[in-house]
């Protein structure tokens, strides 16, 4: 992966080669101009994917993870399920009250199916 510098990173190659002090003596328009570059929003969007990325592939393998416990733990397959669907509502974050109360619902459901079984 081609790793992009970040911002302290490209000041400084700019002081190095004398482009701030260039930059500097211009207008503020001049500079306002230069300053929004479609460069920056390049840099930042490959940033943005990047952490996104990185992310996603966590909680991939947290979630392969969970799977494999749940299974251990004695839970079947459709009662893992029910419960990676309640761990996606509580890892993705910023659930509303209702997905909250759903995924309690499939808590105990999950739980529920697992007692009603012996296991």
């Amino acid at each position: 992966m081609n790793k992009i510098p970040n911002r302290k990173q490209r000041r400084e190659v700019l002081k190095h080669q004398g482009v701030l002090r260039v930059i500097g003596k211009l207008s503020y328009a001049k500079r306002a101009e230069i300053r929004q570059g479609q460069r920056g929003r390049e840099i930042h969007a490959a940033n943005v994917d990047a952490a996104d990325k990185a992310v996603y592939a966590s909680l991939e393998a947290k979630e392969i993870n969970m799977m494999q416990t749940w299974s251990n733990v004695g839970y079947n397959d459709a009662e893992v399920a029910l419960l990676r669907e309640a761990w996606q509502i509580d890892a993705v974050g910023g659930a509303s009250r209702e997905d909250k109360k759903h995924k309690k619902a499939l808590l105990r459901q999950a739980m529920a199916s697992r007692i009603a079984r012996g296991a």
